[in-house]
């Protein structure tokens, strides 16, 4: 199994010998929507702390958020990112002339219909023998069937800024995908993980079972991070870190000094609810897999406290989830998530100094 590098990850020696503190940035999963609200975060941390997010000595991606992780690893600013979202011409840096359809490129809102069968047979298996073993999420992805959804697009748009090769030396980046065999993580870029292309890592990490295919990578299947837990915070310990960002776009606000539930949000979030009044089993599974989220990052936050790690967490407030509405992958609601996250985001920093 590959959870974490010793403490004297490059990247973070890296920092070290600069004498400035050892920053970890994890940008967690959550669609086309949970990018667009990350990608307006990004922007709020760059403005409130002075310095590039993409300068992180560990920059940690799962799922959506690898993708926007190795976007950054080949040099592309926040600022960059929120215009290739809004659709305006980019004329300098990565970017600069790449067309990507953040709409359609991943096939739109609803998945194409899935293969029969059970996507992982051995992983039920053991996830039914040893249940204490594995968080439910990555139970559940067991029983998926297999997608039929394509993430060339994905992997052409990191291909073209990255290049076809292995991970290149120093890189900061690190991308989370599980195991569907044994439903354990891999953190593509550590030393001891399999040697693969980020292009390749980066569309294992997204591969969402039911959705994707899993991605087949030297003779082993991998699928979404996410399907262990949406941030992987965790995987940050024993780096020697001084401090990690963490951009949830799955949890629920936070109080900005104490990371407890903000006052009235949950109450926030209910009146969002009854005031929309969304219908079906897709809205009440994002209302409780979004607290549940919460509760892990929560559990994550306090292991890196307990290292000595100064955490700051970010998640959507309740304007931005009335932005997001309950499907995930809705593209008709991207632009106002983003114009929404470069609201929110500004102000929770704010009132966090």
């Amino acid at each position: 199994m590959t959870t974490r590098a010793a403490a004297a990850d490059a990247p973070a020696a890296a920092g070290a010998a600069r004498g400035t503190p050892r920053r970890g940035l994890v940008l967690g999963g959550g669609g086309m929507l949970g990018a667009a609200w990350t990608v307006g975060a990004l922007c709020a941390v760059e403005e409130a702390t002075g310095r590039p997010p993409g300068d992180a000595d560990v920059l940690l991606g799962t799922s959506a958020g690898s993708i926007l992780g190795a976007l950054m690893a080949a040099g592309v600013r926040a600022e960059q990112l929120r215009d290739h979202q809004r659709g305006l011409p980019i004329t300098d840096g990565p970017l600069a002339g790449v067309a990507f359809d953040y709409d359609s490129a991943v096939g739109g809102a609803l998945p194409p219909r899935p293969r029969a069968g059970i996507g992982s047979p051995d992983l039920l298996r053991d996830a039914v023998r040893h249940p204490r073993e594995y968080p439910l999420l990555t139970m559940v992805s067991a029983v998926a069937p297999h997608g039929r959804g394509s993430l060339a697009p994905v992997g052409e748009l990191v291909r073209g800024l990255l290049g076809p090769g292995s991970w290149p030396a120093g890189c900061a980046l690190r991308v989370a995908a599980v195991d569907y065999r044994s439903g354990r993580r891999t953190v593509f870029g550590d030393p001891d993980a399999p040697a693969v292309a980020i292009a390749d890592a980066v569309m294992a990490s997204c591969a969402i079972p039911g959705w994707f295919a899993p991605v087949r990578l030297n003779g082993s299947a991998y699928v979404d991070g996410g399907c262990w837990s949406a941030t992987n915070a965790d995987l940050l310990l024993g780096r020697g870190l001084d401090e990690v960002y963490v951009l949830a776009p799955m949890a629920l606000r936070l109080h900005p000094r104490t990371d407890r539930p903000a006052h009235g949000n949950l109450a926030a979030v209910r009146e969002w609810r009854a005031r929309d009044r969304p219908r079906g089993v897709l809205a009440q599974l994002v209302s409780r897999y979004r607290r549940a989220v919460t509760r892990q990052l929560l559990r994550e936050a306090a292991l890196l406290r307990a290292e000595g790690v100064r955490v700051r967490l970010l998640a959507p407030t309740p304007a931005d989830l009335a932005a997001m509405g309950p499907n995930m992958m809705d593209p008709a609601r991207r632009g106002a998530v983003l114009e929404s996250a470069l609201r929110t985001s500004r102000e929770m920093l704010a009132a966090a100094r």
